[in-house]
């Protein structure tokens, strides 16, 4: 009997627990469409077209540039040295 309790309470919680996760992606979808719909007004206001796969491009554009300015700013210089630069090598055993 315990173990008929323990079941349906494990599958109640997984169900509830779904149905928690599918409302999370719901509000996520919607507040996406939203989010593009203010977009598309505002675009249209201004008088310009709006499209979400253009306004997807140039945010790659911009990260982009972002980065390769964020690489070139921090960019290590390589320093390397020959074999033959090297004159002398002296080794010490750690105890």
């Amino acid at each position: 009997m315990k173990d008929f309790l323990d079941s349906i309470l494990k599958s109640v919680l997984f169900v509830i627990l779904a149905i928690v996760g599918l409302c999370m992606a719901f509000i996520f979808m919607a507040s996406t469409a939203i989010a593009l719909g203010v977009m598309y007004v505002i675009a249209r206001v201004r008088g310009q077209n709006f499209s979400a796969g253009q306004f997807w491009a140039q945010s790659r554009t911009r990260a982009r540039q972002t980065q390769t300015d964020f690489q070139e700013k921090f960019h290590k210089r390589k320093f390397s040295t020959s074999a033959k630069d090297v004159t002398d090598v002296e080794i010490r055993e750690i105890k």
